[in-house]
């Protein structure tokens, strides 16, 4: 479809009183509930990041180069691996070559590995605790403390990813990701908010978010401009809905039992999944910032991880056995029963968003089959039909 905005789009976005961002007034002068529309523009990972990385123990951690020559430790061991595998040696370290980026559990890094230990991030309490104690779907684990001073914040992704150059603020993911948010509409995020009687203080709103179609535009400042249409999927597994409220002009949503969206990141196609998911953002009369977190299963976010950090691990400051190692250790949310291990973690991320028109598209294809023929009299009956 296009990103473009034709007549089409603002016929409907001036009549359907579901687009509206502001309170509505019908003929009959009752003022009916708001809807707030948002759109996605920044993302960074959650935490404290200094500049001299005094919250990781042993530095900035060591990449695949780095402990490829831990590895093989003489000249002679590291040339006849790179003889073997070429440039592709410093991830085929497995006892035969096998990829420790997809296979990260055959070794065992010799350098240390720093987890990040601060005790300040933004993020939301997931798990209903304030010390991160074990309950019946967590394991125990170190809580932080927010910015603003509440207790009991759940993020345990940037233990395990705080320490990566790459996953820091201005590092390769960090920025890459930011501008493919902007420039690429696989990565649109949406939020509508609806049934807002205050936009100030509300005990009961009901959120959508979704997967959008159109296009960020940004002024010659490079600040988003609001106010503009985005299309929401018809794709119904990308499109999650809960119930929120609202609390001196920031959302809170209830649990999104889960979300999945599609993503690129260096130009990778991949897909995000949360479970448990939340969102906290304080709202402003042209968009919202905050957080938004959930728990991310560790295999399906390794699997993520892998193909966007490992692949580029070098620019990245990256290497796959230990980060795998870190998840691992770091686990605290959906606990198998089983086994007594967990196996998700707690995450959060900066987020903020602009203020839009949400768009629900119908179905295209039932919209046109069910679409009624014009009748003439004296034409032939024709009718539209569509090939299954």
């Amino acid at each position: 479809m296009k990103n473009s905005l034709n007549l089409s789009d603002v016929t409907r976005a001036v009549c359907l009183p579901a687009l509206v961002g502001g309170v509505l007034l019908l003929a009959s002068g009752v003022a009916q509930a708001e809807t707030i529309g948002l759109v996605l523009t920044t993302w960074h990972n959650s935490g404290t990041f200094t500049d001299d990385a005094k919250e990781c123990a042993h530095g900035i951690n060591p990449d695949a180069r780095e402990n490829f020559r831990a590895q093989f430790k003489t000249k002679e061991e590291q040339d006849e691996a790179m003889r073997k595998y070429a440039s592709a040696g410093y991830v085929l370290r497995g006892p035969n070559g096998e990829s420790v980026n997809y296979s990260p559990w055959l070794v065992k890094d010799t350098l240390p590995w720093s987890d990040a230990d601060a005790k300040v991030s933004k993020g939301l309490n997931l798990s209903g605790t304030l010390d991160g104690h074990a309950t019946a779907n967590t394991c125990t684990h170190k809580t932080f403390v927010s910015p603003e001073g509440e207790q009991g914040i759940d993020n345990q992704m940037y233990r395990s990813m705080g320490c990566i150059r790459g996953m820091r603020p201005g590092g390769t993911l960090d920025t890459f990701y930011l501008g493919e948010i902007a420039s690429k509409t696989i990565n649109r995020w949406v939020v509508e908010i609806t049934g807002v009687d205050d936009a100030a203080n509300d005990d009961h709103v009901e959120v959508t978010l979704a997967q959008g179609q159109d296009k960020l535009v940004q002024d010659s400042t490079g600040k988003f401009v609001p106010g503009l249409t985005q299309r929401m999927t018809t794709n119904k597994d990308y499109i999650a809905h809960t119930t929120g409220r609202i609390v001196d002009h920031v959302l809170i949503t209830d649990a999104f039992p889960v979300v999945r969206m599609p993503t690129e990141q260096l130009d990778e196609p991949a897909e995000w999944e949360f479970k448990d998911f939340r969102l906290k953002v304080k709202l402003t009369d042209t968009g919202a910032t905050g957080v938004l977190g959930g728990y991310q299963d560790i295999q399906k976010f390794y699997r993520l991880f892998a193909k966007v950090v490992g692949q580029h691990h070098v620019s990245m400051g990256a290497s796959p056995p230990s980060a795998y190692e870190s998840l691992l250790r770091n686990a605290d949310g959906f606990k198998d029963p089983a086994t007594g291990q967990c196996t998700a973690l707690s995450s959060a991320y900066d987020v903020d968003f602009v203020r839009a028109f949400i768009v629900r598209e119908p179905d295209e294809k039932n919209h046109i089959a069910a679409a009624p023929q014009p009748s003439v009299k004296g034409a032939p009956n024709t009718r539209l039909a569509l090939k299954n």
